[in-house]
């Protein structure tokens, strides 16, 4: 177990180079103290901001005034820190909320982060003028919802909204702006685009995907992580193995670099806030340099799905997309959703090929992996699997709010797109909770963020799903009416 003062000279930068090397190696196998660092920088990043020149403190007013100025002049805590995160570059799909994010939950959340803090004087005072800095900011902006007294907010769960959430998607007003990093991609993307009334609808086949393995919740921050380019922060090289000069250098927190201990494919975006890097087998070389078998850099606001948007994986469909906010888990989700199946749940057609649009091909030709491809079936990469209109939401035992019930709607209202495929085999912690046919990512640190029942709900709603068989590049979501009428709006101003 790596000891807090390792951790905290680590991230300081102030370990000899030999000691540094040990505890970035013992990180690969010791995720709790990986986690810590994430959080540290967080809580770093959080800081600068506090302590920045009061034109930036300006922004962040001017991000929260705006923010009180909606139409039910409520702001919940959860939205001004991401909003103060946002304001430093900081990707808010890497941030991570307290369990209870209101009031005492929120001095706890302080208190916690004080004992890790740097163990110097200077340190601790400079922590506890932020946190009550943070702390100010929170209680002239936070309102009470509509009915809800103030006194019952600590007795919330921690993934249930601190605002009541509609039954129905119309009733809760769009937002005029987006963020693409937190939600990408051209309002007419098929990322972007509801089921129509239109849509042809088939049970899904056996032979190939079997929906009553169930389904699989993995974090996005382990499996491929999010990171900010900021100006706080050193210079990383990103370099293509085989390539004499570096594709791009970028100002990304030491946490990036720490994160190839777990995850090797990671998600960097530019100051600009659109470009997106995918970087694919990353590792981390002397110094700030990042090695990776394949780095695609992308626009967020573009297509999403290939040839434009070409990802360096098994069906050209990138990652990044369809995966959830923490934010979209209390919903609304206005999206539609992404999904990884094993290769064993991938079926061929009859001219060998395993993939429809929008996926841009099949699995490298690689006969071991091909091997374990389905030989019928009618899910292949790049299907779009939803709830058809005449599911009865309610009568699925999701309740009318929460985790399970947002995604249930979104796959009514959105559906999922299978988007890649993933060999098994050495997948343990898949194998043991059985194996489950659809995985989905979301912004959570682990399972244990998430409601206990959360997979057993979504096992009795994926039940139902069944396959769009008229989805196409001109009839998307199967054409006619759209379920949803509000397209994706317009995106923010770049910074």
């Amino acid at each position: 177990m790596i000891s807090d003062d390792q951790l905290i000279a680590y991230l300081a930068g102030t370990l000899p180079a030999e000691e540094s090397a040990r505890v970035e190696t013992e990180l690969a196998s010791d995720p709790e103290s990986l986690r810590r660092v994430l959080d540290q920088e967080r809580l770093d990043t959080a800081l600068k901001l506090l302590l920045n020149p009061a034109a930036t403190r300006e922004r962040v007013k001017a991000s929260v005034l705006a923010g009180i100025r909606t139409p039910t002049h409520t702001v919940s805590a959860e939205e001004v820190m991401k909003r103060v995160l946002l304001e430093t570059g900081k990707s808010a799909l890497a941030y991570r909320p307290s369990k209870d994010e209101q009031g005492p939950g929120l001095l706890a959340a302080l208190r916690g982060a004080l004992m890790e803090w740097l163990g110097t004087a200077q340190g601790r005072v400079v922590f506890a003028t932020a946190a009550l800095a943070l702390l100010f900011v929170l209680v002239q902006t936070w309102r009470p919802p509509a009915g809800k007294p103030v006194g019952n907010l600590a007795q919330k769960p921690a993934v249930t909204s601190t605002n009541s959430v509609p039954s129905v998607a119309g009733a809760v007003a769009p937002p005029t702006a987006r963020d693409p990093v937190l939600w990408p991609f051209a309002a007419d993307s098929p990322w972007n685009t509801p089921i129509g009334s239109g849509a042809q609808f088939a049970a899904v086949a056996p032979g190939g995907l079997d929906l009553t393995t169930g389904i699989m919740l993995v974090s996005a921050r382990l499996s491929h992580p999010s990171f900010r380019e900021t100006p706080t922060d050193a210079p990383v090289e990103l370099l293509v193995a085989g390539q004499p000069a570096p594709l791009a250098t970028l100002r990304l927190p030491d946490a990036a670099l720490a994160a190839t201990a777990v995850a090797r494919q990671l998600h960097l975006i530019a100051a600009d806030g659109f470009t997106l890097y995918e970087v694919f087998g990353a590792q981390r070389a002397a110094g700030r340099v990042l090695t990776a078998n394949n780095i695609k850099r992308h626009d967020l606001r573009g297509s999403g799905v290939p040839p434009d948007f070409a990802s360096a994986n098994g069906s050209g469909l990138t990652p990044f997309a369809g995966s959830l906010t923490r934010a979209e888990l209390n919903g609304p989700i206005r999206r539609v959703l992404g999904s990884v199946v094993p290769l064993e749940a991938v079926a061929t057609k009859a001219d060998g090929a395993a993939h429809v649009w929008p996926a841009g091909w099949s699995p490298a030709n690689n006969p071991a992996l091909r091997a374990k491809l389905a030989p019928r079936g009618n899910v292949h990469l790049g299907s779009l699997l939803a709830l058809p209109p005449s599911v009865d939401l309610a009568s699925l035992g999701v309740g009318t709010n929460g985790p399970a019930y947002e995604i249930a709607r979104a796959l009514q209202d959105y559906g999922l797109y299978v988007k890649d495929a993933f060999d098994g085999e050495w997948f343990t912690e898949w194998h043991q909770l059985g194996s489950p046919h659809l995985i989905i990512c979301g912004d959570f640190a682990s399972p244990a963020d998430l409601p206990p029942n959360l997979r057993a709900q979504l096992a009795l709603v994926i039940h139902h799903l069944q396959v769009v068989v008229n989805n196409g590049p001109g009839n998307i979501g199967g054409g006619g009416q759209p379920r949803v009428q509000a397209p994706a709006p317009p995106f923010i101003t770049p910074p």
